[in-house]
């Protein structure tokens, strides 16, 4: 797969050949900081073992930045895999079809044409790997569940999508801020970026079936696109009918499809988004838990509160208590 990154800028800055080329993957080690003519934050290139590769970009753009991806047709041994937190939604474009996301984690083999932009004065925290699948064997030492067994097979080829759970939101708000002694800097990222691959191993293991091994970027497009559309009213859920009109799939497609890419069906995905954003509302606080279960379409509030405290294990109100204290 061939990368190509275009900063949308007027003139043109000394430092800005050396961000580019860092943005993709270089063997060694690069830390550059954002040239001031056109953001502030820094990135991070390094290999963390043998054949273990690790981007780390958390930046602020004055201007926009263009991500143009071309398939290969080579057969690709390695597993990519991109945890990205956006600040506001990046717009990508998949064979001609615009997709909003935000956040999430990304592992993939095949190839997809792509073209994401990502608009002016907006924050970017993403880490991108590139494993070896061979790698991927040894950090997992042979005692692989079905499901991840699945992603080491050679020459097979995956797209899977997983959310980006607290603790993983926690590691990438520590990558901001690395150490200021230059001799930690390294094993920080070293670190970090095995701990994200631990927390996204244990949540793949939850899983069961295998990996989509649709070659159809198209199908996958829709797939995101249904979700967009599921989580667009979070008080409302879409019928499945009306979700597979709107990206043009059977219903027994779309079903299928969904589950392979997410981990779980539409409506499963529905609640844990509804979870997740009544976990958001009551840490901000001024609304009571009835009024954030109202605001979510719930018409039971006990069984929000279960639902709640299913997901997170602690019950709505004392969630809030504790966050507000």
């Amino acid at each position: 797969m061939l990368i190509h990154y275009k900063i949308k800028t007027g003139r043109r800055d000394p430092g800005l050949d050396a961000f580019e080329q860092t943005l993709g993957f270089r063997t060694g080690y690069r830390n550059v900081r954002v040239p001031a003519s056109i953001g502030e934050g820094r990135l991070v290139s390094m290999d963390i073992s043998d054949g273990f590769h690790a981007n780390f970009q958390f930046y602020r753009l004055n201007v926009p930045l263009q991500v143009i991806k071309e398939a290969t047709d080579e057969l690709n041994e390695s597993v990519f895999i991109v945890f990205y937190q956006l600040e506001v939604p990046e717009t990508a474009y998949i064979q001609g079809t615009e997709l909003p996301y935000d956040q999430g984690v990304n592992i993939y083999t095949q190839p997809i044409n792509a073209l994401l932009e990502f608009p002016a004065h907006t924050q970017r925290d993403v880490v991108c790997m590139r494993i070896d699948r061979r790698r991927l064997a040894d950090l997992l030492a042979g005692e692989e569940e079905v499901f991840t067994g699945e992603l080491l097979r050679r020459g097979e080829s995956f797209f899977v999508h997983e959310q980006v759970t607290p603790a993983m939101r926690s590691i990438l708000g520590e990558l901001r801020t690395p150490p200021e002694a230059k001799n930690l800097q390294r094993l920080f990222y070293q670190v970090r970026a095995q701990q994200l691959v631990y927390l996204l191993m244990e949540q793949l293991n939850k899983r069961t079936g295998a990996p989509v091994k649709s070659n159809n970027p198209e199908e996958i497009a829709k797939v995101f696109k249904a979700r967009h559309l599921l989580t667009g009213d979070l008080a409302a859920p879409p019928t499945i009918a009306s979700l597979a009109r709107g990206v043009l799939m059977s219903e027994s497609q779309l079903k299928q499809a969904f589950r392979e890419v997410f981990g779980v069906s539409i409506y499963q995905y529905f609640q844990q988004a509804r979870m997740e954003r009544a976990r958001e509302l009551l840490a901000e606080g001024g609304r009571t838990v009835t009024e954030v279960g109202y605001e979510l379409g719930f018409t039971n509030i006990g069984h929000f509160s279960r639902l709640f405290e299913r997901a997170y294990n602690v019950k709505p109100k004392r969630f809030q208590l504790e966050r507000l204290a």
